[in-house]
C-alpha cells in the first residue's frame, strides 16, 4: 500500500487540552514516543507520517483522512483516547492503541481499537504496519523483551518541529528500573529489568543533537556498570546533561563526583516522602529521609540543581505531612519541587493493594492524573489530601519561599524556573492538573 497515511497521537486529559485551547500548552520538553514510532515506520511503505502531542496541540480536523491512526495513552489520557478512537473508527479509520494504560488493561482497550500494542513497540509496530498493509492485522501485539537487542533508527526529530518545545535535545539510554516502587508503572512493565542501548549508538546520535541534552530514562543510573562508561564518553565529548536518578545515586559520593566531572548539570530525584513509614509502604526502602538533606547538599556542592518529587497520601501520611514537607524543602533548599497525589495506576502494586482493601473510590481514568484523589487515604480524609496537596504547591512557591531556596550561583535560571512553577501553582483552581 504505497502512500500510506499514518497519524500518531499522544493523548492526554481534559485539563491539558483546555490549557492548549487557551494557548497555554504546558510540557516544555519533547517526549520521545511519537518521534520513535515515526522513525520505526518501514521506509518501503513510503508513508506520510504526522504526529500530534495533545499537551501542545489540538487534534486536526482532517485526522480522519489517515488510513491508520496510532494513539499512545497514559491512564489519565485513556478516556479521550477511547473517544477519539471510537470517532475515527466510525469513519472507517483503522485505530491502534498503545502505551502504559493499554499495556495494563489490553482487554478494556480492545473494545475501542482494531489492535492494541502491549509493551514495547520497537518490534511490534513495524510488524503491525506490515500486517495492516497485507490485510491481516491482528488484535494484539505483545513484546516485553529487550527493545535494544537490534539496531533501530534514531528517533525522527523532524517531528519536534512546529510544536514549540522549549527543549527538544532529548535522548534515551535505557528503559526500565531495578526498583519496585508500589505506585510506578515502569516497575510492572519491566519486572525490575533495565535495558540499555549500545553507548556507541548513543554517542553517534548525540553528535547530531548538540552539547546539552536531557536523558528521558526513568532512572538513568539504573545500571551503574553500564552507565559509567557512557559518562566517560560524555565527558570526552564535553556534553552537558540532565537526567532522573534515584536517591541511591545521590547518596553515593563517588558516583556524584564522577557524574559532576562528566557533565551532569541537573537531576530529578524521587524522594517521595519525608515520612519513613510512607517510604516503606511504597516499597522504596532504599530511600532514607535522614539522608535527604546530605544528598541535596552533596549535589549542590558540585553545582548540580535538584528537582525533587514528593508523593502525598501514602499509608504513613497524616494531615501534618504537607507542612512538614514544605518546611523540609525550604530547609534543604531543593531548587524545584513537584508534588503529586498518590495515584494507584492500573497494573501497579498500589492499585492491587487498594482494590483488595476496598479503598478505591473512582475508576474515572481521567482523574488518575496525580492531582485528583481516587482512593480513601488511611490517615486523613480525601478532602484533606486534595486541599493539602494544593496548599503545599502554593506555599512552596510563595515568593519568600522561592527566594529562601535559591542559591546565589544559580540565581537567574533558578528564579525563572521557580516563577514558572509558581504560575502553575497559583492557577490550580482554574486549570486542574496543569501542574502535573
Amino acid at each position: 500500500m504505497a502512500g500510506l497515511k499514518i497519524g500518531l497521537v499522544l493523548s492526554t486529559n481534559a485539563s491539558y487540552r483546555r490549557a492548549v485551547a487557551r494557548g497555554r500548552p504546558y510540557r516544555s520538553w519533547a517526549p520521545a514516543t511519537l518521534a520513535v514510532l515515526a522513525a520505526l515506520v518501514p521506509t518501503e511503505l513510503k508513508a506520510e507520517v504526522r504526529t500530534f502531542d495533545l499537551v501542545r496541540q489540538k487534534i486536526p480536523d482532517d485526522l480522519h483522512r489517515c488510513d491508520l491512526v496510532g494513539i499512545s495513552a497514559i491512564t489519565c489520557g485513556a478516556p479521550f483516547a477511547y473517544q477519539l478512537a471510537d470517532s475515527l473508527r466510525s469513519r472507517g479509520v483503522t485505530v491502534v492503541l498503545g502505551g502504559a494504560h493499554p499495556t495494563a488493561l489490553p482487554e478494556e482497550t480492545l473494545t475501542h481499537a482494531d489492535a492494541v500494542v502491549v509493551g514495547y513497540g520497537e518490534r511490534t509496530w513495524p510488524r503491525l504496519l506490515k500486517d495492516f498493509t497485507e490485510g491481516r492485522l491482528q488484535p494484539l501485539y505483545r513484546d516485553f523483551g529487550d527493545p535494544f537487542t537490534s539496531s533501530a533508527p534514531f528517533m525522527d526529530r523532524s517531528q519536534f518541529k512546529g510544536k514549540g518545545y522549549f527543549f527538544d535535545r532529548v535522548v534515551e539510554f535505557s528503559r526500565g528500573c531495578p526498583n519496585g516502587c508500589s505506585f510506578c508503572c515502569v516497575a510492572g512493565m519491566n519486572d525490575g529489568r533495565v535495558h540499555c542501548r549500545d553507548r556507541r549508538e548513543i554517542m553517534e546520535e548525540l553528535s547530531a543533537v548538540g552539547k546539552s541534552v536531557l536523558f528521558l530514562d526513568s532512572n538513568f543510573t539504573g545500571n551503574p556498570d553500564l552507565v559509567r562508561p557512557l559518562w566517560e564518553e560524555l565527558r570526552s565529548a564535553r556534553i552537558r546533561w540532565y537526567c532522573a536518578v534515584s536517591l541511591r545515586f545521590a547518596s553515593n559520593p563517588d558516583l556524584v563526583d564522577l557524574a559532576a566531572a562528566c557533565g551532569c548539570r541537573g537531576v530529578l530525584i524521587g524522594f517521595e516522602s519525608i515520612n519513613e513509614t510512607s517510604v516503606l509502604s511504597s516499597r522504596k526502602s532504599f530511600n532514607h529521609p535522614r539522608e535527604y538533606s546530605d544528598a541535596v547538599a552533596r549535589l549542590h556542592r558540585h553545582g548540580i540543581p535538584v528537582l525533587g518529587c514528593f508523593v502525598f497520601g501514602l499509608d504513613g501520611d497524616d494531615a501534618g505531612v504537607f507542612e512538614r514537607t514544605v518546611d523540609f524543602v525550604s530547609r534543604a533548599k531543593i531548587d524545584l519541587v513537584r508534588y503529586a497525589v498518590a495515584t494507584p495506576f492500573p497494573g501497579t502494586p498500589l492499585y492491587e493493594h487498594l482494590q483488595r482493601e476496598g479503598r478505591l473510590v473512582s475508576r474515572n481514568w481521567e482523574e488518575y492524573d496525580t492531582e485528583h484523589v481516587v482512593f480513601r487515604p488511611m490517615r486523613m480524609t480525601p478532602e484533606q489530601l486534595f486541599e493539602g496537596h494544593r496548599w503545599a504547591y502554593r506555599e512552596t512557591y510563595r515568593l519568600s519561599r522561592i527566594l529562601g531556596r535559591i542559591r546565589a550561583r544559580s540565581f537567574p535560571l533558578s528564579l525563572m524556573a521557580n516563577l514558572g512553577f509558581r504560575r502553575l501553582a497559583f492557577t490550580f483552581d482554574s486549570v486542574q492538573g496543569e501542574a502535573q
